[in-house]
């Protein structure tokens, strides 16, 4: 009897499906406090809020305290309106789990203005004139760098001013830059960019930052050229490749070196620098301007090769679409992503990072670059991750198609999200396309083998959803 269960337990476990457990961010509970009528609002007194952690979604309440004394217990949403609060009561919040109380947050007291101002340091260029006044700031990406369960800010911080302009070729001194704050308003680090990251409307150079290393700290990834500056926290100013060499000041930078670099988030040193010199050069960037052969000198690409890869009249907008991320490929620990190319050709590949050595090894590359391809032109101006297909792994959903989390292509639709005016002409289609009544259904590949340039998969006759199971036809 006793063999009998032990039997049956090992085939029951053998097919239940099982996912694993991911790692995710130990942020603390951003409780925040604003006054009820403030940025167009009504009612008096407090409105107060605070973070639902992911893992908090079974038997999960929340009591809200007051002064010390509790002000409402069982909260099950992250918000409550404290119509007797004023600029004095202090917050604080504790998740109740399976009926038990943890932890309560931190103290806090309303933002009277509904926000928080956080000060900026002042700019210095490289000539040591103090021009804090012909920048501004930009976008900003959010990561706990230094593993205190509070976010830093990396922002963008754009140079705007004239006499030098920033692509004049006379400006050898003031470039856009990356700075990172934390919530007090210190800057940890900044990193001048330099004259060859130019990018169109600047969206074209980002930063993000993740805990890919597991160790409650987030690190940073970037794309990088030569002639950059990082200023660490520990007092170094690391130059980046070659400090003598200016690309032509065209919109886009379409020349030079490019590479990848992995920063620790709470000093900004480069993973793989020795950490005594101030000169450092990194890895080449995984996804080049050019491939191997499709010019006479990749770095330096004429007009017709140029045109030739990506496309006539392209300003170098289409190869300076880049993409970061961070999915879970493998259920558990989480890979970097990287995307090149929007409107015709596509690149990516994902690298796994060693969390002790943060060595980066690539797990697959995806390419795309046949006009007469399914695939081709299919991305989009951003990207989701998610678990498509169910399996606890990460799939790309880019545009009109989605890569599996092996690296290859899993489905692409026939829409294509560049305009008529720039769009390549859509090839004829091998056979004729059914609609299909499902908001996540796409032609699945007759091929799951890794697009190259020379050969791309075809779609199948009719439409699947990506579960897989065939959906229905008119």
């Amino acid at each position: 009897m006793k063999a009998r269960t032990l039997w049956l337990l090992m085939l029951l476990g053998l097919s239940v499906s099982t996912f694993a457990q991911r790692r995710t961010d130990r942020l603390d509970r951003g409780l925040v406090a604003v006054p009820a009528n403030v940025n167009g609002g009504s009612g008096s007194g407090n409105f107060v809020s605070w973070k639902i952690f992911g893992e908090e979604y079974y038997d999960v309440t929340y009591n809200l305290y007051a002064n010390g004394n509790l002000l409402k217990a069982g909260l099950n949403v992250g918000c409550f309106s404290h119509t007797a609060g004023n600029a004095s009561t202090k917050y604080q919040v504790a998740a109740v789990v399976n009926g038990v109380e943890q932890e309560k947050s931190a103290e806090v007291t309303r933002w009277n203005n509904g926000y928080l101002d956080i000060m900026v340091s002042p700019v210095v260029d490289r000539a040591g004139d103090t021009v804090t006044d012909k920048y501004e700031l930009n976008d900003i990406s959010l990561g706990d760098v230094t593993g205190n369960g509070i976010v830093e800010f990396i922002v963008k911080r754009n140079y705007v001013g004239s006499n030098p302009g920033l692509n004049e070729s006379g400006n050898k001194t003031r470039f856009n830059l990356y700075e990172c704050y934390d919530l007090s308003g210190k800057r940890l680090w900044s990193i001048d960019l330099g004259p060859n990251l130019m990018a169109g409307p600047d969206e074209q150079w980002d930063l993000v930052a993740f805990d890919w290393d597991e160790d409650g700290k987030a690190e940073c990834i970037m794309r990088g050229a030569d002639n950059m500056i990082i200023h660490t926290a520990t007092g170094h100013d690391i130059q980046i490749g070659n400090m003598n060499y200016y690309a032509p000041r065209d919109e886009y930078t379409r020349n030079g070196a490019e590479y990848l670099l992995y920063l620790n988030g709470e000093t900004g040193e480069p993973y793989g620098w020795d950490g005594r010199t101030d000169k450092f050069t990194p890895m080449d960037y995984p996804l080049p301007r050019m491939e191997k052969g499709e010019a006479a000198n990749p770095l330096t690409p004429t007009g017709a090769e140029y045109e030739k890869v990506w496309g006539k009249n392209d300003t170098g907008h289409r190869a300076t679409k880049h993409y970061f991320g961070a999915p879970f490929l493998d259920g558990r620990h989480a890979s970097i992503f990287l995307g090149r190319g929007c409107y015709t050709r596509h690149k990516m590949c994902a690298l796994d990072v060693n969390p002790e050595t943060h060595e980066l090894t690539q797990r697959w590359r995806w390419n795309e670059y046949s006009g007469s391809s399914p695939w081709f032109g299919n991305g989009f101006h951003n990207f989701q991750i998610a678990d498509v297909d169910w399996d606890g792994r990460d799939e790309i959903v880019f545009g009109s198609m989605i890569i599996d989390d092996n690296g290859k292509g899993l489905c692409t639709a026939t829409v294509r999200s560049n305009s008529p005016a720039t769009r390549p002409p859509r090839p004829a289609p091998t056979s004729t396309p059914r609609r299909a009544k499902s908001s996540t259904a796409c032609s699945l590949p007759a091929t799951t083998d890794v697009p190259s340039p020379a050969t791309s998969p075809t779609p199948s006759p009719a439409p699947w959803d990506v579960r897989p199971r065939r959906v229905s036809s008119p």
